[in-house]
């Protein structure tokens, strides 16, 4: 008896958190062959996935999004030795804060191409939780990027009949990790308002609610998840801290956040976003939130709280330092 052919995904960003916790997610179920892609089989993060994995579940591939004929090889060659490629992960790599995000855009849209002209049954993009849409024609820089994104994906499902989901992570709990997490949660103690919430997910939990949406693509189909634990208070998040660890949670003081939200212009549009959106939850402005917050935990129901999330941190998968490109030095140069 022949052993039924496993459904291939192509994850993009395979060796970044969410590509790596998508992987993890699928791993052992035995439906999916996964198809890593990295731009060098030899990086040192590329020789951690290796090592984590097996290569009758995981195959690493090497490809640039920034050469679209490298990913249109990795399509061809899938259809000769596969059939096509199933299904599409795709999670761009962070700029940084404040930077142009013009290549990302270029990204995202080719690989949706290529994705709905070979026939992939379900393409999942990785995008940003902002409010829902409604202030969608003011966003800039990388959220400008996702948007983009997010339209031309739409378009090629109406025009070409691309199978696509979009989840909207929201805040990384991971953004406060080490040294530039207690930066981060200095300023936004010292910079949010009291009452303001923010939407937290654990980035282990982006890639099982994208395992989900594979394991059944036609429920998700045409979907948006908005992939959030909780929505709370920096004053939540302490106590939250403190009730899993018995300590609060790492911040840099007030004098040192103060100045960074004074003279970096990037720290001003993040508190600015995280308030506008908070305000507009408030106040109705995107009533679809919900709908898209109760999709995403249905998807998966046991989403991380910061409570949990801080109990259970840690392990072998840890990301590598730097990964949100972002450094205490470039932020007080106002370059981040």
């Amino acid at each position: 008896m022949s052993t039924p052919t496993r459904k291939l995904v192509l994850v993009v960003g395979a060796t970044g958190k969410q590509g790596q916790a998508l992987i993890r997610a699928l791993y052992y179920s035995g439906e999916f062959h996964i198809w890593a892609l990295t731009r060098s089989l030899t990086s040192p993060a590329a020789k951690s996935l290796a090592a984590h994995t097996t290569p009758e579940q995981v195959t690493l591939v090497q490809g640039d999004l920034d050469k679209p004929e490298t990913m249109r090889a990795l399509f061809e060659d899938a259809k000769s030795t596969r059939g096509q490629v199933w299904g599409v992960f795709c999670v761009l790599a962070f700029p940084g804060l404040g930077a142009n995000a013009d290549g990302e855009e270029k990204q995202g849209k080719n690989l949706a191409d290529l994705a709905a002209e070979y026939g992939v049954t379900s393409f999942v993009f990785s995008s940003v939780e902002r409010g829902g849409e409604y202030n969608d024609e003011n966003a800039v820089l990388d959220r400008r990027a996702k948007v983009l994104i997010e339209r031309h994906v739409k378009m090629l499902g109406e025009s070409k009949g691309l199978p696509w989901t979009i989840i909207r992570p929201g805040f990384f709990m991971e953004n406060y990790d080490g040294t530039i997490g207690s930066v981060a949660v200095g300023v936004l103690k010292k910079g949010l308002k009291p009452a303001t919430t923010n939407q937290l997910v654990a980035a282990e939990d982006i890639g099982r609610v994208g395992a989900a949406v594979f394991r059944d693509p036609e429920e998700w189909k045409h979907q948006i998840l908005l992939a959030s634990g909780e929505s709370s208070t920096m004053q939540e998040q302490e106590a939250a801290y403190k009730r899993a660890t018995g300590k609060s949670l790492p911040a840099v003081p007030g004098f040192i956040a103060s100045p960074l939200i004074a003279l970096n212009g990037h720290t001003k549009t993040l508190i600015a976003d995280i308030e506008r959106v908070h305000a507009a939850n408030r106040d109705g402005l995107c009533p679809e939130v919900a709908a898209q917050t109760a999709a995403a935990r249905r998807a998966y129901p046991e989403m991380q709280t910061l409570e949990m999330w801080a109990k259970n941190r840690g392990g072998k998968w840890a990301q590598d330092k730097g990964w949100n490109q972002a450094s205490v030095g470039n932020m007080v140069r106002g370059k981040q």
